[in-house]
């Protein structure tokens, strides 16, 4: 059992570490675009970026969010073995959904940014709405990836800091940062269904870095502490069986060896 808590301990911390590490990087490197729905504009902008920084950003993304996913999940396993089953399968349900429609739509960069940079030039119409509806896609599925990682990131500090898995403040704090996320969404959502705008509240800096770049932060307080558990935790084997040894038997007594008989006597001639 304490094998596999160490285990688990390892792969959580790490995948928080060097997930946020990545993803605080790309906050930082992510231009400024123009309001979602202005289509046009953003793949104006779009077509003046280096493609390949552009696909490096993109992969330096997915690579992030796979790692937090990763990490998500791993704490989610941890969580059910200290006996808070239910929250481990809210952390991991909704890490496993919003990592994965993250991690698919950002992928699409890869193949539809080159394309599009190739293209605008030629027919800057067409380019538009073929990247509009690929834009909007995107936009609704990232939304709701980002509501279900704010849900496993308040499962994560709720459960955490009732488990004794992490300290109050960082519990706590992760949750309150996940609960103003979802928060800034469905404001965004309510105020999408009055102006028909793009749901996209991480285009602008103060969300990037009023929310985005706490969670990164509260991500690599909760892997150190993490990794600090699994380097402190006593490496121990699992008891292994004793190899059944047959009681020795004592060997029989020899029999007495029988006296030679006498000799024959010789032939009568």
């Amino acid at each position: 059992m304490d094998e596999r808590v160490r285990s688990i301990e390892f792969c959580a911390g790490l995948g928080f570490t060097l997930g946020a590490l990545f993803l605080s990087l790309s906050l930082c490197l992510y231009p400024r675009l123009a309001p979602a729905n202005q289509t046009n504009l953003i793949l104006d902008a779009l077509s003046k970026e280096d493609i390949g920084s552009w696909m490096g950003l993109h992969a330096l993304m997915v690579m992030g969010f796979f790692l937090a996913t990763l990490g998500l999940v791993a704490y989610g396993f941890l969580l059910h073995l200290k006996g808070s089953s239910g929250p481990a399968s809210l952390v991991s349900t909704s890490a496993l959904i919003g990592g994965g429609l993250w991690t698919t739509f950002l992928s699409m960069e890869f193949f539809v940014g080159p394309f599009l940079k190739t293209y605008y030039p030629i027919d800057p119409g067409l380019a538009t709405m073929l990247f509009s509806t690929v834009w909007f896609w995107k936009m609704g599925a990232l939304a709701v990836g980002g509501v279900l990682l704010f849900t496993a990131v308040i499962g994560c500090g709720v459960s955490g800091t009732s488990r004794g898995l992490m300290p109050l403040w960082l519990g706590w704090g992760g949750a309150f940062f996940g609960v103003v996320g979802i928060l800034i969404y469905v404001f965004e959502f309510l105020t999408a269904t009055a102006t028909g705008a793009a749901i996209n509240p991480m285009r602008g800096a103060g969300v990037r870095y009023g929310v985005g770049l706490p969670i990164q932060l509260w991500m690599i307080g909760a892997g150190l502490m993490l990794l600090r558990d699994y380097n402190t935790r006593a490496r121990t084997l699992p008891p292994q069986a004793r190899t059944p040894v047959p009681p020795r038997r004592e060997p029989a007594p020899a029999m007495p060896r029988a006296s030679e008989p006498p000799p024959l006597p010789p032939p009568i001639p």
